[in-house]
């Protein structure tokens, strides 16, 4: 077993970064509200076009590349240097930045258009646009959440059959019994960048599918797998990708709601000419950044409580009591996991339960009787 102490000196290093990450995403935007680099960036866009489309188009990527400038030194640490330095990683540095651009080109390719439709909304209808937006939202959360798992996860990994045929073969009778086809669950190359372990259930409908990491394949028993793939078709049981699906949109909608209301009290003050002003984005941002930081401890609750129905289930329909223990010990030491994180730690950032307390949850499990 590796020393406990390096799970917690990583895992403590990674929850600075979470928080200097915050910190520095709230100061980023205080500083273009502060400083007016807003006015900046929107007499830039307006230099290069005349266009209204296109100075929000202009401006947006004025925006992003300003803080990409400055959150990039905590993404090149995080992602990168603290990787290597508990060899966790793969990837050679030039490989980890052609990633990194390739996730940053398609954050911006798909935020691009969701700001030009907001903007088109509150262009348009100046008392109802937020109402309008978070319905625009709801619709891209459920398209997105279709897509992810067929054009976004093969951007940068490659899907591949489960090779082992008796594994396989065990695989299909427990995705049998709760009506998943066989075709759903691959084995990805997880390997390409990481040594960590990780398994996922993604997609909505026909896209739904189960992932296994080949990293997870080639360091578990059939046994700890067969657990593994359970804990996942538990929340295909339990239908909680649209559980989480729901509750995000729900809580969106006061988001939204939010950002209309402060939008249209502090405008006028900071010096712009209303919600509809492209100067007064980076206010926007502002608000949805606080008030995701505020309801983002509900919603790792919420996650946390489909985490432990999951295990439970899996523990329930395998029998394998031990195998899910030995898994979860291995997920501990694979990916320097801390087994007891400080409870505020937890509560602020995990949104699975703490490996220590699903290991306790499943020493202490009794099956029912027959």
């Amino acid at each position: 077993m590796p020393d406990p102490s390096q799970n917690k000196a990583y895992q403590r290093k990674r929850a600075w970064l979470a928080l200097y990450s915050l910190v520095l995403s709230f100061v980023i935007l205080i500083s273009i509200i502060a400083f007016r680099f807003t006015f900046l960036f929107y007499e830039g866009s307006v230099y290069l076009t005349s266009a209204a489309y296109g100075i929000v188009f202009f401006y947006f990527l004025f925006f992003s590349v300003y803080s990409l400038i400055f959150s990039f030194p905590i993404s090149f640490y995080s992602g990168f240097v603290l990787e290597h330095q508990y060899e966790l990683s793969n990837q050679t540095l030039r490989g980890w930045f052609w990633e990194w651009t390739k996730k940053q080109l398609l954050s911006f390719g798909i935020a691009t258009p969701l700001v030009l439709l907001l903007y088109a909304l509150i262009w348009h209808f100046e008392s109802t646009w937020w109402l309008w937006a978070w319905a625009g939202y709801a619709v891209f959360g459920l398209v997105l959440g279709k897509l992810f798992p067929v054009f976004i996860i093969p951007l940068f990994y490659k899907y591949s059959p489960i090779r082992d045929e008796i594994l396989k073969t065990k695989i299909e009778a427990l995705a049998h019994r709760f009506g998943i086809k066989i075709q759903n669950v691959y084995s990805l190359n997880l390997s390409k960048t990481t040594k960590k372990a990780n398994a996922a259930f993604t997609g909505f409908g026909k896209t739904k599918r189960v992932i296994l990491g080949d990293t997870l394949l080639d360091s578990f028993s059939h046994d700890e797998i067969e657990t593994v793939l359970a804990h996942e078709l538990g929340h295909y049981r339990h239908r909680d990708i649209w559980k989480q699906f729901g509750f995000g949109i729900a809580v969106s909608l006061i988001g939204f709601w939010l950002a209309y209301q402060f939008l249209n009290r502090f405008s006028q003050s900071l010096g712009y000419e209303g919600a509809g002003d492209v100067r007064a984005f980076a206010l926007l941002a502002l608000i949805f950044f606080i008030f995701n930081l505020v309801v983002s401890p509900a919603s790792n609750a919420f996650s946390r409580r489909a985490e432990r129905r999951a295990d439970q289930f899996a523990l329930e329909n395998t029998g394998e009591k031990s195998a899910f223990i030995s898994a979860m010990q291995k997920l501990r030491d694979l990916n320097l996991a801390d087994p007891d994180p400080h409870p505020v730690i937890e509560f602020l950032l995990y949104d699975h339960p703490a490996i220590g307390k699903r290991i306790q949850m499943a020493e202490q499990f009794k099956p029912e009787p027959a």
